[in-house]
């Protein structure tokens, strides 16, 4: 396959091998349109020119494809290449590793509950948009700066294994020191099966090494069926006991003593840590409250919204004359007034002895200002919201790239607390120069444009929004 080094696959130009895995070879490649890199996952060259394969695999990967989240690595193209006999698919190229790189030792429990936690939101995602992994591992699991993580190779395992016939136990498709009992066995798996294999990583990071090891795959497959999870070690590495409990039940032999999404798993994480006295690894995601609380929320089609215009990345030049923060005129986060500091997500003043503000809670630190990494002419792109109803009428709130939470309760980074609005109602988040809006469940639905949402959607400047029954403006604008 190095043959492929310096040659074209479509409007890519390979520069250098980056990978090699069991199932594909990863390379980095350069793209002259968009003047960026990418990463390109060669499959099999052996299942190249099988037709039943060739479907399959533009099938799956047109699904994964529609997959936008901040936790799962993005999919630009897909396709196959008859000249150099190869099937490829192209990602979005992250230079910071693996989970699997990082795996020297044992972790702190926190640093490995937050990994894990992201995980689980990037395949909450994938799950109830039907998509099931099949391959959960660290080595699938990349990261950024900042430790953010980020899933890979979604679909891959079931497209090899629909085209092989493997059946026998020990011969599924897939990595078997996280292999789940069924999916050894091979019987059918579902998302539990995935949860299983989550927990499986969340036992490497607590202990240094995976639960079962031997010197063979049929032996790890046995392991996993029939013996226990080996607690002592856990206990050994001074794991606090509520975490362990947790782990034990994501990692229960039969599928249905298991938790039963992902989002269940989030719930039970956040908890154990709060029972073990010890602090959430991201300011964000303290507002998460046990799945019991959540509402059901009412389920739908999985689609993006129909007949809305092309996303708009860039700001237009009016908007920067507006009087809200961070524009001319305004005061700037950090900047010391005659007042005190002004607050970076609402504006409002501060005595220079508060670390949070007292209007909003924002950190007035600004620390998440690291994640506007998207500039034009050297300004980063942040996002906007305007409430039109309910106490907050009027107020604006900015949001840096990083990830961000709407609901009712604290925690959240913007907080509505009209009874309309879930505890834990919607997530926005930024990547590759569009932000994206997300429902998570909520009780009353997140619409855009009077559009109920089902999934992840890129949102518009000037898009109005509608979490419950509060409304909120939403806008692209320029940071200083």
């Amino acid at each position: 396959m190095d043959s492929l080094i310096n040659q074209q696959l479509g409007q890519f130009r390979i520069v250098e091998r980056i990978g090699v895995g069991g199932m594909a070879m990863v390379y980095k490649a350069y793209q002259p349109t968009l003047d960026r890199h990418v990463a390109i996952k060669i499959l099999p060259a052996s299942q190249s020119q099988d037709p039943v394969f060739v479907k399959r695999f533009v099938q799956e990967a047109r699904s994964v494809a529609k997959l936008a989240h901040p936790n799962i690595v993005q999919i630009h193209d897909f396709g196959t290449d008859p000249n150099n006999n190869v099937t490829y698919i192209v990602m979005e190229y992250v230079d910071g590793g693996t989970l699997k790189d990082r795996l020297n030792g044992p972790m702190l429990a926190t640093e490995a509950v937050d990994f894990i936690i992201q995980a689980a939101e990037g395949l909450d995602c994938a799950h109830r948009n039907g998509i099931i992994h099949r391959d959960v591992k660290p080595a699938n699991m990349l990261l950024r700066k900042g430790n953010h993580l980020l899933l890979s190779d979604f679909g891959i395992a079931k497209i090899l294994e629909e085209s092989t016939s493997l059946t026998r136990v020990g011969t599924g498709i897939g990595t078997p020191q996280y292999m789940a009992p069924e999916q050894g066995m091979g019987q059918p798996v579902d998302r539990r099966s995935d949860i299983y294999s989550l927990g499986i990583v969340l036992f490497h990071c607590l202990c240094g090494s995976v639960p079962f090891a031997a010197e063979n795959p049929l032996t790890v497959t046995v392991k996993h069926i029939n013996e226990p999870l080996p607690v002592g070690r856990l206990t050994s590495a001074g794991v606090p006991d509520p975490l362990i409990q947790v782990l034990l039940k994501m990692s229960a032999k039969q599928a249905g003593d298991r938790y039963q999404s992902a989002e269940e798993v989030v719930a039970a994480l956040t908890s154990a840590l709060s029972a073990a006295n010890l602090s959430m690894p991201r300011a964000y995601r303290a507002g998460i409250s046990p799945a019991s609380q959540f509402g059901e929320g009412n389920r739908g089609p999985s689609g993006q919204l129909q007949g809305r215009g092309a996303p708009t990345p860039a700001v237009s030049s009016s908007l920067l004359q507006s009087s809200h923060p961070g524009y001319p005129g305004y005061p700037q986060q950090g900047m010391s007034q005659a007042g005190g500091i002004a607050c970076f997500r609402c504006g409002s003043l501060n005595p220079t002895t508060r670390r949070f503000c007292t209007s909003c809670g924002d950190e007035l630190a600004n620390s998440r200002a690291s994640k506007d990494t998207y500039t034009i002419n050297g300004r980063p792109i942040l996002a906007r919201m305007t409430v039109k109803t309910g106490l907050l009428d009027g107020r604006s709130y900015r949001f840096h790239q990083d990830v961000s939470t709407v609901g009712r309760t604290n925690g959240n980074d913007l907080i509505l607390a009209d009874q309309s609005v879930s505890r834990r109602h919607a997530r926005l988040w930024f990547t590759d120069g569009y932000w994206y809006l997300e429902n998570l469940s909520s009780s009353n639905g997140t619409l855009v444009n009077n559009v109920r949402i089902f999934q992840s959607v890129v949102l518009n400047d000037g898009d109005v929004i509608n979490f419950g029954d509060e409304v909120v403006v939403f806008n692209i604008v320029y940071g200083p």
